[in-house]
């Protein structure tokens, strides 16, 4: 299992990492060494801590495909930063006087009303809160365990939030 370390000899703490004002939580490897962290190799040797790292691993990955939902037809994620963009824009559109929104995404036009758009973004954070949540609760369960055998046997796709699926019946009903 890799592990990451800087100029400083701290290891990451495998949760996030701070890039300017910014902290990224579960960032991917290119953030990590952004962050200023270079990989180092470690055997680990104890079979318990080796079995919880494959597992810290897999609950990460597990996490990951969590970060989608679907609007319209297309299945896509808005990560913490292009929420906030987005929210910014829609604030700059209502602040102008101006009742909707457009905005692609993978090539596909999306137009709604602001207060559509901002509903959608809370429940969007709301979603990635409750998925964060979940990923940490699983890693904390894990470090728990006292057994290889109790961490092989974990559980990791328990209690993650139902995927969001944004009809347009639902974006409708968003805006009043």
């Amino acid at each position: 299992m890799a592990q990451y370390i800087n100029d400083n000899n701290e290891y990451y703490d495998g949760i996030s990492v701070v890039i300017g004002d910014t902290r990224y939580v579960s960032p991917s490897e290119e953030l990590i060494i952004e962050a200023g962290y270079h990989k180092v190799e470690e055997p680990a040797t104890d079979p318990l801590e080796a079995a919880k790292q494959a597992k810290y691993a897999d609950i990460d990955a597990e996490d990951a495909s969590h970060e989608v939902f679907t609007l319209g037809d297309q299945q896509m994620w808005l990560g913490h930063e292009l929420r906030q963009q987005l929210k910014t824009s829609v604030d700059a559109y209502i602040a102008t006087g101006k009742t909707t929104v457009t905005k692609w995404f993978g090539g596909q036009e999306f137009t709604f009303p602001c207060e559509t758009w901002l509903q959608m973004l809370a429940v969007l954070e709301v979603y990635a809160a409750e998925t964060l949540n979940t990923t940490e609760a699983h890693k904390a369960a894990v470090s728990a365990l006292n057994s290889v055998e109790a961490v092989e046997e974990y559980d990791i796709t328990s209690d993650y939030p139902e995927s969001l699926v944004f009809t347009q019946q639902m974006l409708e009903s968003l805006g009043k």
